[in-house]
């Protein structure tokens, strides 16, 4: 049957001999308090009544204990001779014995001569402890127990019982204190209590007194010697609840009982009542009203006192047994025997005393496979897991033990000793709904957690269910190597175990199943004929369950970026090793391929040996060997290596030598990618990182290709450079530039892509020309589709049409680079008849803009282009950059700025009278107007005018002339405006200098004044003269014009 406690012995043979002979030499009786004379039983332990003590202690009577309590690891205790003897409770490492050390620190006599000690009271949010004696309550500081200043906390005299309220157990209210309850013989008084203070009491009257009292927040229960009575603090009404006996008898021959109660819970007290026989006893539970709530317990005698562990309570009766019920269903769930001897004689429920258990210390101990568990194990471990905490004491005439919650683990460790593993797994179930952030044995409960799935996942492997184990290891926690070294055949190093820590009952029992082909043989040899074949369905099941456990396990222990830990190199070498011995290429490829901890030392030879190259070479590439896996990728391509499971390509290759950095790798795979296919082999040397860019040479390379590509090749990486890379180099450019023609060439040698072609162009002639013909005005010129481009059109045929394609890039590049050398180039062009557009783009680049203009405007109808020409002033592209690159300073930008307006006016000029070329009846009076209003500001009225048709109406170059005139008078104005502001600054100048010369006087020159800044002589009527009155020359003044200002100027 469960035990719900353990005993867990604290102290034997307590030292009394030393206060015993102090006792002896005084020759003052000391009679005991009236709470021992209520409670005295016969030394048989029946309960029948003794009469009254003679109050005499007898000085040749051995003392006692009679009262304790703990405060964290120490322990006080009261004599039956006025002495308080404190003691410290070791903290434990190791031991095999249940007896913790301890150790004495003081015997403190208390001033009270041989009274007995009757109650110490330990509150520990305060840090002080309570102590009655002779009627006296008195202070101590903790866990020294000195004794306070009488002014701070004077005694309190005339008490029979205190308490304080049970609701504040271990904390303090909003104000700091705690609450305490004093009675007295008629009255009962409430104290604040604070650590250096304690407040004024206030009382209620309490006609018969009380012998014990006890609180819950604003209720009280007190008991005199006959009734149970209930307080509510806040009315002061008290309310009879029951007889401490229930009997109607009296006289001399009467029982009585000191009278026991305790508080449960909010509202709720349990009181024990003696039956009418005498023999037994109850245990009634009441509200603060007085109800009856709950059950009732039933006792075998009356107790002597009452501790609560909730959900238990545990009552110490007559006979030195103690009862245990569960408070819930009331039931009995233990009782325990002391052998008489020891005499038990209080029991207290106290903060909390951290016991050692040695039997749990035996069961959770974590030991190393090759160390003993004193070697492996480290003081705050074993201190951590086999400390537990017990809050009822008990104490007999020289011992003192705790009531310990039996921990989880132990019961479950019988019952799996006994084989009900099920029941042992069912209680872990419980145990797990308990474990929260609130729970302070949350710790240590998860440990006992883990051992009993851990044990019972052993249980379950022994009767190979293997679904069941492994599921129970992983709930366990389990170290995976421990499994793994089950499984000899896996891959694994020899030493797998040498630092798995594992529970002393873990590995008791892991050492008695052997491998799990132990196991499957002892299965096994129970089937009979059917044994070999059975085992080897056997292991293959296991194996299969026992591969998911590891992917599981994997999760958990994910590789890091820092050095993998041990347990994950277990886990995925053994993965590697199964899926390697049942062709799992999937799931093997899959581990490899992502971050993985194989052991190298052993993976390598098992994949070699195995014939898997291709997942070889993943794990090289995953362990950062790229060397090694391309030398495999090359030979899986050349079939040099067979692996069914290789699914390389080139393209893999390529991806893995542009990640890389090492250029021996990159040269010696790289050509050779580009050898098998040049399009997936030249990615390589075309990065688009910057970065990476710069480890190649791109003349190099070039070279390369050259020797190693086609001409497309060479194109390829030629675009790469120029619009990429934006190379600068002139060569580049002009390559690139031949490249393209050469290739139209050989396109146009194609009769059937020629007249394609030469069907796209003249569409787009035709297109411009209905464009302008069916545009009543130049309005609507833009909105028809005019503003396309030469350029675009090609761009858009580029996909159905490869000369235009080729085109498209050739004028691209022509328009869009400054460093190519036209005239390399426009020869070559000028004998191809097709590209007259792209020797309009060359000639505009060689400064002949008249034959330029007329070929985009007569030959090509590229009216769009040939307007951005001019507007450009002679180029394709925006100049703005260049000219605010050129124009450094402000008379600099100046001069960049009319030379271009000069630059477009006469490209426009240019481009007007081949629009006026045009034949009204082809659009060219359309054109010549739109370029007229569009670009009024280049286009002079008084030059038009000579080229305009005389038949043409005021009318039609109404906007023109508005534009024009506009602009002629603003300029006027303007140059109004700024010759007024020349005059104003002039005179203001003038005015200053005539002023100076007023104030300073004239300035003489003669031959022998030297320029301060040259040293020349001066000799000139031109100078200036510093406000250091120097004299330098006018142009050394410039010079150093931010060091010296002027002051005047003399001619």
């Amino acid at each position: 049957m469960f035990s719900t406690f353990t005993v867990q012995p604290l102290l034997r043979g307590v030292h009394l001999d030393d206060a015993s002979v102090a006792a002896s030499e005084s020759s003052a009786p000391s009679g005991r308090s009236f709470f021992d004379r209520s409670s005295t039983v016969s030394p048989s332990g029946n309960n029948s009544p003794v009469p009254k003590s003679t109050g005499i202690f007898n000085r040749n009577t051995r003392p006692i204990v009679e009262s304790l309590d703990s405060f964290e690891n120490h322990l006080y205790l009261g004599t039956s001779d006025g002495y308080l003897l404190h003691y410290v409770i070791e903290e434990q490492i190791s031991s095999q014995s249940d007896l913790p050390r301890s150790r004495l620190v003081r015997r403190r006599a208390l001033g009270f001569g041989k009274k007995v000690v009757e109650k110490i009271m330990v509150i520990s949010a305060l840090r002080i402890a309570i102590l009655l004696c002779d009627s006296t309550l008195t202070f101590y500081s903790l866990p020294d127990f000195q004794p306070f200043a009488s002014q701070i906390h004077p005694p309190i005299k005339g008490v029979t019982a205190f308490c304080e309220d049970s609701s504040q157990s271990g904390h303090v209210a909003e104000d700091g204190s705690v609450r305490l309850c004093v009675t007295k013989r008629r009255i009962i008084q409430f104290y604040s209590l604070w650590p250096d203070a304690i407040s004024e009491p206030k009382e209620l009257s309490l006609p018969n007194g009380a012998l014990v009292v006890t609180r819950w927040k604003n209720f009280i229960c007190v008991a005199d010697a006959n009734d149970f009575n209930l307080i509510d603090s806040r009315v002061g009404r008290m309310i009879p609840v029951l007889p401490v006996v229930q009997t109607s008898n009296s006289g001399p021959n009467a029982q009585v009982l000191k009278p026991v109660c305790i508080a449960i819970t909010e509202n709720e007290f349990l009181l024990a009542s003696a039956t009418s026989s005498g023999q037994t006893a109850i245990g009634i539970f009441c509200s603060g009203a007085g109800d009856p709530v709950r059950g009732t317990l039933q006792f075998s005698s009356y107790p002597r006192a009452l501790g609560i562990e909730f959900p238990y309570v545990a009552a110490l009766l007559r006979g030195n047994m103690i009862e245990v019920h569960n408070i819930l269903d009331q039931s009995l769930v233990q009782t325990i025997r002391f052998d008489s001897a020891l005499e038990i004689r209080t029991l207290v429920q106290g903060p909390g005393l951290a016991v050692w258990m040695s039997s749990l210390a035996r069961v959770l101990g974590q030991q190393s496979w090759q160390r003993s568990a004193a070697e492996d194990q480290t003081q705050q471990d074993v201190s951590r897991i086999a400390t537990v905490l017990a809050r009822v004491l008990f104490a007999g005439k020289d011992t003192v033990s705790a009531l310990v919650t039996t921990p989880l683990a132990l019961h479950a460790d019988k019952l799996l000793r006994e084989g009900r593993v099920e029941e042992a797994l069912l209680l872990s179930e419980k145990a797990t709904a308990t474990i929260s952030q609130e729970n302070r044995h949350r710790e240590r409960l998860q440990l006992e957690l883990d051992f009993i799935h851990q044990k019972s996942g052993l249980i379950y492997l022994e009767e190979t269910l293997f679904d069941d184990a492994f599921g129970l290891f992983l709930r366990g926690r389990i170290d995976p190597r421990a499994i793994i070294f089950m499984f000899p055949d896996v891959l694994q190093k020899q030493d797998i175990l040498g630092d798995v820590k594992l529970f002393g009952g873990v590995r008791e029992l892991l050492n008695q199943r052997g491998s799990l082909h132990d196991i499957i043989n002892r299965t096994t040899a129970r089937s009979g004929d059917q044994g070999t074949e059975f085992g080897n369905m056997l292991l293959t099941n296991a194996k299969e369950v026992f591969s998911q456990f590891l992917i599981k396990c994997k999760r958990e222990y994910r590789t890091t970026k820092g050095r993998p830990s041990p347990i994950a190199e277990a886990i995925d070498t053994a993965l590697l090793g199964l899926w390697v011995d049942n062709g799992n290429d999937k799931d093997l490829l899959q581990l490899l391929g992502g971050a993985n901890a194989c052991k190298e030392d052993l993976s390598e030879p098992k994949l070699r040996s195995a014939g898997k190259h291709y997942a070889l070479s993943i794990w090289y590439k995953s362990h950062k060997n790229p060397g090694a896996a391309l030398s495999i990728w090359k030979s899986l391509i050349q079939g040099e290596l067979e692996d069914r499971s290789s699914a390389v390509s080139l393209q893999d290759m390529a991806t893995l030598l542009m990640s890389s950095q090492d250029m021996t790798l990159i040269e010696e795979y790289g050509w050779w990618i580009v050898g098998q296919d040049e399009t997936i082999g030249l990615k390589i040397f075309m990065p688009g990182d910057s970065k990476r860019a710069a480890i190649f040479d791109p003349d190099r390379v070039l070279e390369s290709c050259k020797a190693k590509v086609s001409q497309e090749g060479i194109m390829t990486y030629l675009e790469y450079l120029v619009t990429q890379r934006k190379s600068e180099t002139p060569e580049h450019h002009t390559m690139l530039s031949q490249l393209y023609v050469d290739n139209i060439v050989r396109t146009v040698g194609n009769s059937g892509a020629a007249a394609k072609h030469q069907e796209l162009v003249n569409m787009f002639k035709e297109q411009q020309s209905r464009k302008l013909l069916t545009s009543e005005s130049f309005r609507t010129l833009e909105s028809a589709g005019i503003m396309d481009t030469f350029l675009s059109y090609l761009q858009s045929n580029g996909k159905v049409d490869l000369i235009s394609s080729y085109r498209a890039k050739l004028s691209h590049l022509l328009q869009s680079i400054s460093v190519v050398n036209a005239d390399d180039i426009l020869g070559k062009v000028k004998s191809i008849p097709i590209l007259r557009y792209e020797v309009a783009l060359l000639l505009a680049r060689t400064g002949q803009y008249e034959e330029c203009i007329g070929i985009l405007v007569k030959e090509v109808k590229d009216y769009q282009g040939v307007e951005i020409l001019c507007l450009n002033g002679g180029n394709f592209r925006n100049r703005s950059k260049v000219t605010k690159a050129a124009a450094t300073t402000e008379g600099a930008h100046s001069k960049v700025v009319v030379a271009e307006l000069e630059k477009r006016k006469k490209l426009f000029m240019i481009l007007l009278q081949e629009y006026l070329g045009i034949s009204e009846d082809d659009g060219g009076m359309n054109l010549t107007l739109r370029l007229l209003n569009s670009q009024s500001s280049y286009l002079d009225i008084s030059e038009v005018v000579q080229f305009l048709p005389e038949y043409w109406s005021v009318e039609a170059l109404q906007e023109y002339l508005l534009r024009s005139l506009r602009r002629s008078y603003h300029d006027f104005k303007e140059i109004q405006v700024v010759k007024g502001l020349s005059l104003g600054e002039n005179l203001r100048i003038s005015e200053e200098l005539f002023q100076l010369y007023e104030s300073q006087g004239p300035v003489v020159i003669t031959a022998n004044d030297i320029c301060h800044v040259c040293g020349d002589a001066v000799a000139d009527a031109v100078f200036v003269r510093t406000v250091d009155m120097r004299v330098i020359h006018l142009h050394c003044g410039s010079t150093t014009a931010a060091e010296h200002a002027p002051s005047s100027s003399s001619r």
